[in-house]
């Protein structure tokens, strides 16, 4: 391309000087046509002038011979006059004729000439004859008058203009002439220096050019030695086609892989025809079957009647291709064989991979899936929930793990997965999604079902136990009258054997919960040391009865410091390492705790004299049903659970349980929890701030335990006009720390919690010795209808005095039964709530003494007409009934006036998740807000005294 314009440009400078060069030329010529011009000019005005001169001498000849003769008479002297006489007259022609084609003179300047002529002629004619005749005196004085010399001036006047006039003109043409060869010569030299420099322009162009084609030059035959060395470098087979369809090899990548021209010659002349109606790449694939090799062949016309064929080996290409096809059906069917649902997508979040397993929720294939966005698949909305929290993976971030996720897949079935995300980086740096979802839906089934069998055998174990062991104890206690010496022990072993039934089911329950996550915890910061004192005093007895003392080792002068955990399961732990080390220390032996601290950590060490674990068993120790010797366990009782259940309840409370043991001299169980080394950094509020309402003395304060903040601010006011101090908790986890900071004397409890169940709240409040005799008022709050004027609040209330499991200690029952009760002279009626007629019948037969009216009822049905037909003062209900949940029937005791208070009877440690639905039934009770805090203080001020007295005393 620079040739190309340098050559351009040479040839323009040629065209442009040849130009110049005719231009200078016709300049030439049209200067020498206007010296030509104007010589003619100039030889015409001389003529002019000459003529003029000539005729001018002519008159002079004719007055000077005219005088010469009259002065002297000489005829010799008209020789002049004869000659100009003769010539005046061609002069006058010859002038005439010049001066023809000119303006001026014109035939005026013509006629005036001749008129003068004439009279000078005439003047000289008469003067010689006037000589010849009268003499010389006479001609002498005729010519001085004659008017001679006038005329004669007239004519010298007139061809003095003409030449003038000629004189003027030739001056003109040789100013002219010389104005043009001074412009030729100038435009000459012009035109010779843009020659010139044109010339050497083209001179210059043309060498430019030439070096530039010498470079080409070079750089072609360097390109041409690169190409020939790149065809002959390339692993690709290039051949040649020429328009006689001639074949050639212009490389071989490989000499022993290359085919030859004659072997691939029918293909490629196969292809022409094709390649011949357009200018595109013909590809195609053809195997040489001698060598088994396989080759790739494109044919592309060069557009000069030619082609190029390239051949390059694919054998490897193509056994690549085929062992990643056969990879990718291996993965398609190991993933599609994995029942785990299995997917991978990319950052625009395309599928590119999922199994048989995932497609089955939308009841597709995978190859319906593959390739598409979720929004490009139709019923995708339901796989929503397993696509959440790809956003972070994509950012580099570890992996997601999400314990439960559930949806619904096409069918209409509710599935629920286990959910594990990772990113996955490829080498190009593109970041994919994997994810592996486990269905746990048969699991969760199977966990319900073990729920519901759990919760049902429970209470179908429990129900009997309780009439087996309320009637032992009935007949332990005399209540049958005086029992003889052999009856007795046989009575004391049933009692002892029922106690231990009812500590394996308790055990049994308590590890199958924390196995399913299902056992609540309520952790607060606490002195372990004043915990294990605690612990100490409720096993001593334990330890009288086999004849082991314990006793406490603790440094002197040490603070160990506090511990957040749950006191009542630390409570358990303590019990079940203290009680299994006195079984195992001999009769008066000691069982030793020690309490310390280890940097940040509280050790607890309980150390027993007995024979030490087995060797052989230590492996196995914390393993559940695990026993060292069933001979001897029998002996000492024990389910072989409790240890099983330690571990379990120190590693809730982020803790660790070991052991230290060496056979003969005894066995040290130990346990390690964190240490709390900074206070709660979240201290619950009290809102609204407690308030007296014109009453003295100490202000009874009343924790309201309601999710809705509106309602519970209504009610908090409502209380707080009854001169009430109110504090007010949304949730159960706020509530607990509001009872740990403050005192409270009553506990006002929503039916709906927004963090847990409300009767699992109120089972695990009345197990707390602190809280056993709390009032506790359930108390349904409905929120404030927009839609309505008044903006009431509206609402009931039941009191719930106690929970008491079954089995239960008949003591106990007659503990709360007459704490509960005022007889004021009548006797007070119980509806007694339970399906089981030998429970109702052993509660009748304990509470006989009472003189009491019990009612008994084995459904809702029954409960209810009772409830309709007469006022009970109190009402012992089982929550597990055969129509329904006992939970029902509060609404309808709210609505009694006064409400009686309720102990709930019932097997279940925490309640099934219906209950908390029937609970939400209490609704149905409208008081308005007065009405309610009405209600309320109605309960407070009827709650039993001698309650009120034992949870001041449990509080102080």
């Amino acid at each position: 391309m620079p040739a190309r314009t340098q050559i351009s440009w040479h040839w323009l400078a040629f065209l442009i000087a040849f130009i110049l060069l005719i231009a200078l030329g016709w300049q030439g010529k049209q200067t020498q046509q206007q010296v030509l011009a104007t010589n003619l000019s100039v030889s015409h005005s001389l003529e002019v002038i000459t003529a003029t001169q000539a005729m001018l001498s002519s008159l002079q000849d004719i007055e000077t011979g005219s005088r010469g003769f009259v002065l002297t008479g000489d005829p010799s002297y008209l020789e002049p006059y004869e000659l100009g006489l003769r010539q005046i007259e061609a002069h006058r022609r010859g002038l005439q004729r010049l001066l023809e084609d000119q303006v001026f003179p014109d035939q005026s300047w013509f006629e005036q000439l001749d008129r003068n002529i004439a009279d000078r002629l005439l003047i000289s004619a008469n003067n010689i004859q006037a000589r010849r005749t009268v003499g010389l005196q006479p001609a002498a004085e005729r010519l001085h008058q004659a008017g001679g010399k006038l005329i004669m001036d007239r004519l010298r006047a007139l061809l003095d203009a003409v030449e003038q006039q000629e004189r003027k003109q030739l001056a003109a043409a040789n100013q002219a002439v010389a104005d043009t060869i001074a412009h030729s010569r100038r435009l000459a030299l012009i035109g010779s220096l843009l020659i010139a420099a044109l010339s050497l322009a083209a001179f210059w162009a043309i060498r430019r050019n030439l070096q530039i084609r010498q470079a080409l030059a070079i750089k072609a035959q360097a390109g041409e030695a690169r190409l020939g060395a790149l065809l002959q470098a390339i692993p690709d087979n290039l051949y040649a086609i020429d328009g006689q369809r001639r074949i050639t090899a212009l490389s071989q990548g490989s000499a022993v892989q290359a085919p030859a021209p004659e072997a691939i010659e029918s293909l490629l002349l196969g292809l022409l025809p094709h390649a011949d109606n357009s200018l595109q790449l013909r590809q195609t694939t053809w195997c040489e079957m001698s060598r088994q090799r396989t080759f790739e062949v494109r044919l592309v016309p060069t557009g000069l009647g030619d082609h190029l064929a390239i051949a390059r080996d694919v054998t490897e290409l193509q056994r690549s291709r085929d062992t990643l096809e056969d990879q990718k059906i291996f993965l398609r069917r190991v993933v599609d064989t994995d029942e785990n649902l299995i997917f991978v997508r990319d950052e625009q979040g395309r599928f590119l991979l999922c199994n048989r397993a995932f497609t089955a929720l939308l009841d597709a294939r995978p190859e319906a899936i593959e390739g598409r966005r979720a929004e490009e698949i139709a019923g995708a909305k339901l796989l929503l929930p397993l696509l959440q929290g790809e956003a972070e993976l994509l950012c580099g971030s570890g992996e997601l793990r999400i314990t439960e996720v559930g949806l619904m897949d096409t069918h209409g079935q509710e599935r629920w997965l286990q959910v594990v995300k990772r990113p996955m980086t490829m080498s190009n740096n593109v970041c994919y999604v994997v994810t592996v979802a486990v269905d746990m839906s048969l699991r969760r089934r199977m966990e319900q079902m073990k729920t519901e069998f759990i919760s049902t055998v429970s209470h179908e174990l429990r129900t009997p136990l309780t009439a087996i062991r309320g009637a032992l104890g009935m007949l332990v206690g005399g209540i049958a009258g005086e029992i003889s010496d052999g009856v007795r022990p046989l009575l004391d072993i049933a009692h002892k054997n029922s106690e231990r039934l009812v500590r394996l089911i308790n055990d049994i329950l308590d590890i199958e919960k924390l196995e399913a996550g299902r056992l609540p915890f309520h952790f607060a910061r606490c002195e372990v040391l004043t915990l294990v004192e605690q612990a100490l005093v409720d096993l001593k007895p334990y330890g009288d009865e086999y004849g082991v003392r314990l006793v406490l080792v603790t440094p002197n002068g040490t603070h160990l410091g506090e511990a957040n955990l749950d006191p009542d399961r630390f409570a358990q732990v303590m019990a079940n390492l203290l009680s299994n080390a006195i079984k195992h220390s001999p009769a008066g032996g000691v069982v030793t705790v020690d309490v310390r601290r280890h940097g940040d950590n509280l050790e607890i060490g309980v150390q027993d004299q007995g024979q030490g674990i087995p060797e052989d068993f230590r492996s196995r120790i914390f393993e559940r049903f695990a026993q060292a010797d069933s001979s001897d366990a029998r002996k000492r009782g024990g389910t072989g659970l409790g240890l099983a259940i330690t571990r379990s309840l120190v590693q809730q409370m982020h803790g660790r349980i070991g052991f230290d043991s060496q056979e003969g001299q005894g066995t040290c169980f130990w346990l390690r929890l964190p240490v709390a080394s900074t206070p709660p950094a979240n201290t619950p509020t009290v809102a609204p701030a407690l308030q007296a309402a014109g009453k003295d003395g100490p202000v009874e304060r009343i924790l309201i335990l309601e999710p809705d903040a509106a309602a519970a601010e209504q009610l908090a006011t409502a209380l707080q006009q009854h001169g009430y101090g109110t504090l007010i908790a949304d949730t159960a986890a706020q509530a607990r720390e509001m009872l740990a900071e403050f005192s409270v004397q009553a506990l006002t409890l929503s039916p709906a919690l927004s963090d847990g169940d409300s009767i699992a709240f109120l089972q695990n409040l009345r197990s707390q010795n602190a809280y056993r005799h709390l009032p506790v008022l359930i108390v349904s709050l409905q929120p404030q209808r927009r839609d309505n004027d008044d903006g009431a609040l509206r609402g009931g209330a039941v009191g719930v005095i106690d929970w008491l499991h079954k089995p239960v200690d008949p003591s106990r029952v007659m503990e709360v039964v007459q704490a509960c009760l005022r007889t004021n002279g009548a006797h007070p009626r119980i509806l007694h709530v339970e399906d089981d007629e030998d429970l109702r019948v052993l509660l009748a037969r304990l509470v006989e003494p009472l003189a009491i009216d019990i009612h008994g009822a084995s459904t809702l049905t029954e409960a209810r007409h009772l409830i309709d037909e007469q006022h009970f003062d109190l009402a012992i209900i089982d929550l597990m009934l055969p129509d329904g949940d006992g939970s029902e029937l509060f609404d309808q005791l709210a609505q009694s006036v006064p409400p009686p208070p309720v102990i709930i009877f019932s097997a279940l440690d925490s309640p099934v998740h219906d209950s908390r639905l029937a609970l939400r039934q209490l609704v149905k009770s409208r008081h308005d807000g007065d009405e309610l805090a009405e209600l309320i203080q109605q309960l407070l001020q009827t709650w039993p005294p001698s309650q009120t007295q034992v949870s001041e005393e449990v509080n102080a």
